[in-house]
């Protein structure tokens, strides 16, 4: 017997609201093979592409190589910060082209100064945002979000994007699996 939607939601969006990504300090310090990044990232983001199983593949990584949205590996091996990559492109893919997620990247990762400050960023802003909006969905009070910098704004509007289209997307989805 399935349980109702509502507990189904009520677990996920607890699930969700307490998600963390790994920081750049978390990440494998040893280079890694594709398989071994597949496995990585998707670990790394269960729970948040609902029944979508696979949110990256091998094929999705070759083409962001040849695209030079990510560094080519070295000696087929993938560093930390292509799985910093990774996980950013995995997370904006649902929200923006291609082309415009490399832009973004690319303005973050300038305006923070390293590429490790702009994933740690990017990493709190997603989280936050999740919170926010499972919160809503469990009808608590929204967690206050700190003001935004200018500099930031794009970074806090494409992770809250991302946590209400997350939100939205699973609730869809529960609604359609307990009608059937």
């Amino acid at each position: 017997m399935q349980e109702p939607m509502e507990t189904q939601l009520k677990d996920w969006a607890e699930y969700v609201g307490n998600f963390h990504l790994p920081r750049w300090e978390e990440l494998p310090e040893l280079e890694l093979y594709m398989d071994q990044v597949i496995v990585f990232l998707e670990k790394s983001l269960v729970g948040l592409f609902g029944e979508k199983k696979h949110p990256i593949t091998p094929a999705m990584v070759n083409n962001y190589v040849k695209l030079r949205l990510i560094p080519k590996p070295i000696k087929k091996k993938y560093s930390r910060t292509h799985l910093a990559y990774l996980i950013a492109i995995t997370l904006l893919k649902e929200l923006f082209p291609i082309a415009e997620i490399k832009v973004a990247i690319q303005m973050q990762t300038e305006r923070e100064g390293s590429g490790e400050a702009a994933y740690n960023l990017f990493c709190t802003e997603i989280e936050s945002a999740l919170a926010a909006a499972t919160a809503e969905m469990l009808g608590k009070e929204h967690p206050t979000a700190m003001p935004t910098q200018p500099e930031n704004r794009l970074l806090r509007m494409a992770a809250r994007a991302f946590a209400c289209r997350t939100a939205a997307a699973q609730e869809v989805v529960l609604h359609h699996n307990t009608e059937m």
